[in-house]
Parts: C-alpha cells; sequence; structure tokens
C-alpha cells in the first residue's frame, strides 16, 4: 500500500519531503534562496520536507546519522524548489497557465487508475504527510513540466526505426507473450486401464475426448477431458515437465494421479500476449520518448541554472 501512495503522491517532479530539526527551538522565517527575482522561504523547505519526519524520527540511526540525513536531504530538497521555481518563471515566459480544471483532471485520472474514491484518496495523502492542497499544488507542478517538455524538448526528441528495433529485440521477454497449453485428461482407477487407453490412441482408434467419455473416471469425463488453459507454471512440476515440450495433438506417457493414473493430452498451444513489432512499436515509441525526453529535459533545466541568478542562503 505504501509503494502505491508514493507512485501517487511523486510525480514527474519528485519534491523530496523530508524532515525538520529533531530538536530546535522556535523558528523564524527567513529566505533560505532567492531564484531570479523570486525567493524560498525556510516556511516553505519545512513545508517541502515535512513527510519525511516521522520516518527520520523513527530510524534506528544515532542522533548524528539523523542530523546527516537531515542535512542531505534538505539541500537535495531545496535543489528541487529552485528547480520548480525555475520551472514556474519559465512556464510564465511562455505563457503556459494550468487551471483549477487541468488539475481536476489529472486527480480524477490518478483516481481512476488507481480505482480510489475521494475518501480513499485522501487518507492515502495523510499518511503520506500531505494534504489534498498539497497534492493539488504537486500536480500543478507536474503538469507544468509536462506542457514545458512538449513547448521546449519535443522537438529535439528524434526516435528511429533503428532503436526501436534495438528495444523491441532487447526486451524480447516482455513482447514474446506467454506460452499457456490446452490440456484434456484421462484418468483411470488401473493401470491396466490406462495401458489400453495408451495403445487406442497410439493405434488412432478413437479421438482423445471419445476415449475420456469412455473410460475416464473423472468429473469432466463427459466434457471429454476438458480441464482448461494453462500456464507451465501454474501446474505441478510433474505434469509441467511431462507436458512441456509436446506439440499440439500430442499427449503425455502414463503419469500417477494419486492412487489412480492418467495421461494429459495437448488440445491446443496459445500464446497470450504477443505483440510483434508493430504492434509493440506505439509503446516503445513512448518509452523511449519518455527517457530522451527526461535526458533533454536535465539539460534544458542546467541551461536554465547557468543563466538564472540563484543564491542558496541555507
Amino acid at each position: 500500500m505504501a509503494r502505491m501512495w508514493k507512485s501517487i503522491v511523486f510525480g514527474t517532479i519528485i519534491l523530496v519531503t523530508g524532515i525538520q530539526p529533531l530538536a530546535r527551538a522556535e523558528v523564524v522565517d527567513r529566505i533560505v534562496a532567492i531564484v531570479n527575482e523570486d525567493i524560498i522561504t525556510l516556511s516553505k523547505l519545512n513545508k517541502a520536507t515535512r513527510a519525511y519526519r516521522k520516518n527520520i524520527e523513527a530510524s534506528q540511526g544515532s542522533d548524528a546519522q539523523k542530523k546527516e540525513m537531515l542535512f542531505q536531504l534538505q539541500q537535495q530538497a531545496l535543489q528541487q524548489l529552485v528547480d520548480i521555481t525555475l520551472t514556474k518563471q519559465e512556464a510564465q515566459k511562455l505563457g503556459i497557465q494550468i487551471t483549477d480544471a487541468d488539475i481536476d483532471a489529472a486527480i480524477e485520472n490518478v483516481k481512476k487508475e488507481k480505482k480510489l474514491d475521494d475518501e480513499a484518496l485522501e487518507q492515502g495523502l495523510a499518511s503520506e504527510g500531505m494534504t489534498l492542497q498539497d497534492y493539488r499544488e504537486q500536480m500543478r507542478e507536474n503538469i507544468i513540466q509536462s506542457m514545458l517538455i512538449n513547448r521546449t524538448v519535443r522537438s529535439k526528441v528524434v526516435i528511429t526505426d533503428a532503436e526501436i528495433q534495438a528495444y523491441y529485440d532487447a526486451n524480447q521477454a516482455t513482447y514474446a507473450g506467454v506460452k499457456k497449453y490446452h490440456l484434456k485428461n484421462i484418468i483411470t482407477e488401473t493401470k491396466a486401464q490406462i495401458m489400453e487407453v495408451e495403445s487406442k490412441l497410439a493405434a488412432k482408434k478413437a479421438d482423445f475426448s471419445t476415449l475420456a467419455r469412455n473410460y475416464s473416471i473423472g468429473s469432466n469425463a463427459s466434457q471429454g477431458g476438458e480441464l482448461g488453459v494453462f500456464e507451465i507454471s501454474s501446474i505441478s512440476q510433474e505434469i509441467g515437465d511431462a507436458v512441456q515440450g509436446l506439440e499440439k495433438g500430442q499427449y503425455t506417457k502414463i503419469l500417477p494421479a494419486g492412487s489412480a493414473f492418467q495421461i494429459l493430452y495437448v488440445e491446443d498451444i496459445v500464446i497470450e500476449g504477443r505483440k510483434s513489432l508493430e504492434e509493440a512499436k506505439p509503446e516503445i515509441q513512448d518509452i523511449l520518448f519518455k527517457d530522451m525526453a527526461e535526458e533533454q529535459f536535465k539539460k534544458w533545466l542546467t541551461s536554465l541554472k547557468e543563466n538564472a541568478h540563484i543564491k542558496l542562503m541555507l
């Protein structure tokens, strides 16, 4: 559950939430950073870092270790607040405006994806030390970054067919699909009976379903021994070893079934979830674009920093 909430709370810009000093006197608000014409205050930094306070306080480290964790996280959080401030400034220059309706729609998408109602969402946010208003502000920042990527980065990202092919080849396990076996069986009380069935199968005197109806003592006999469709990993190792490698229309050797005996038949082999290169192409393009766009956005943000007036005073 905690992992799910982290995926909801942390969007494209990850605002590291952290901690405040473990023991301190009353804090007077002050400026901790200047970013061009904007300022970042200590109270804003503390608000941004409050959610991990309990984690730090509950950790098993020494006071010195906790102090170091506090320092590192505050430094990281301040850098991210600087990044957010820069992106907001750039969004204003580009005329990017995010409305409450935009935020409402984004939150509804999250709720739909995670199957949450309003109460569950707010409870989850509370467990992470966030209010709904905090979350809305973070969602606004995420949307701004997404729109900035579209405006400033998209034209610089070019994905070639060779890159798509290379990704597809390197992730064959993802796109090969899952092999499943459609199985039937015949189960008899005695070995003599199952050997008779095996003999008739070998002589092709009757099809498997007919033999199942005539010989099997299983509850599925009237359905021709129908068992269903299975992945090898979902059945016993003994049966899996016997079935694996068989082709459609082939059957196993005689296998024990408790005090009885059985033969399994491969009615069909199906591959579920297999995607050809063409079928996988849109998905791969999205994956590669996100990776490349993130890298380009980092370079763009670094350029903004190099040309900005930034003074840290933490």
